[in-house]
């Protein structure tokens, strides 16, 4: 099985962006990703974050689709703490039916303190069990059978023969296409201890890791996969993601030189870098560095080197089969999306060459073993 290539719009556009310059900018996204053989492209849900400001991927997907014929999209993730799970269940049943099966589902409890606060929460913590019974009703929701349930935190039900008022009602058929069966759900995963791996293995959800060294990618494989076992499931590599950023050009100097004034650069140096020094991410990129540096002092150079896969579609194809050779093989190598409105064009070349000189060449160990 050949590597798949996906595509994550956190979006990662600067904050002096209008919400129709982002909109406008995943459509142009999603067609090319479509052109150039992606299989997935997924999209962020932030309300307060000036970095990351789609609060409404729903809109983004119905307007991509209209330009796209194959490409896979889902919002990554619903933060379901945030929304009332009869109304969503029924607007995610309804989307996928829409795309006919070019449609997925992430979920996560909220991850950002300024979006807990838009909410009226006061800390992180009291939003996961919120998630819990969310995703409770929405399975509920989906079997379409009649009930009405009051939980601790939400209330949900489903119409029935005597639930009707005094004339008959004809109930829309708004599940998922195909059957909840056939609906994937994904989480996705950072930090090195994530319990969002252990939630997803235990429910059979698919994986995504975001890049943070190889102790983190291994520790992210081996959690989903022991809870997956646990709950009586089979965790295949294939189903594995992994996030990364990439930069892609004729030569590693001119992929080098293009990544630093490009958007990809940009938030590193305004937005991701400090978030990644406070929260200790940098750890396990610089133990495989070998390099003697603090996160605080990275610049980058090392960036070009060991957090972006950047080079030559030769060096790139390199740079991929040795940390697959560490960690063991996964699926789908999913490209973040970042800025670059006013140079498109680079970026546009290296979205086309990872699909099309880079992951079609990639060795991938492990793809038949579980």
């Amino acid at each position: 099985m050949a590597l798949q290539c996906g595509i994550f719009m956190t979006p990662y556009n600067p904050p002096s962006r209008t919400p129709r310059q982002v909109f406008d900018w995943a459509i142009d996204i999603a067609r090319i990703a479509d052109e150039a053989g992606y299989v997935d492209f997924m999209i962020g849900e932030h309300y307060t974050l000036g970095w990351e400001n789609i609060p409404l991927p729903e809109a983004v997907i119905a307007a991509c689709a209209q330009t796209t014929k194959q490409i896979r999209f889902a919002p990554m993730a619903h933060l379901l703490p945030y929304h009332d799970p009869a109304t969503l269940a029924v607007r995610v049943g309804w989307l996928s039916q829409v795309m006919e099966g070019r449609y997925f589902l992430g979920v996560a409890p909220g991850g950002h303190h300024t979006d807990a606060i838009l909410h009226g929460f006061e800390n992180l913590g009291e939003l996961p069990p919120r998630q819990l019974e969310a995703l409770h009703l929405m399975e509920r929701i989906w079997e379409g059978k009649p009930f009405l349930e009051k939980g601790k935190y939400y209330q949900a039900g489903f119409p029935g023969p005597d639930t009707m008022p005094e004339y008959w009602v004809d109930i829309a058929q708004n599940g998922p296409f195909g059957g909840r069966k056939k609906l994937e759900i994904a989480v996705t995963a950072l930090s090195m201890n994530s319990k969002s791996m252990e939630f997803a293995g235990s429910r059979d959800y698919s994986p995504i890791s975001f890049f943070g060294g190889t102790p983190q990618m291994k520790a992210h494989w081996e959690t989903w996969s022991k809870a997956m076992e646990a709950a009586g499931h089979t965790p295949e590599r294939k189903r594995f993601r992994v996030a990364r950023d990439v930069f892609i050009a004729d030569t590693d100097a001119e992929a080098k030189r293009l990544f630093l004034k490009s958007g990809l650069a940009q938030t590193w140096r305004s937005y991701l870098k400090e978030i990644y020094v406070k929260f200790g991410l940098f750890n396990g990129i610089i133990q495989d560095s070998g390099k003697d540096v603090t996160p605080e002092s990275l610049d980058e150079d090392f960036l070009a080197e060991h957090v972006v896969l950047c080079g030559s579609p030769e060096t790139v194809i390199e740079k991929i089969e040795t940390l697959a050779d560490k960690v063991g093989g996964w699926g789908q190598l999913v490209y973040n999306q970042h800025d670059s409105l006013d140079d498109p064009k680079p970026w546009e070349e290296s979205l086309r060459r990872l699909a099309q000189e880079v992951c079609p060449k990639v060795r991938m160990p492990n793809m038949d073993a579980a």
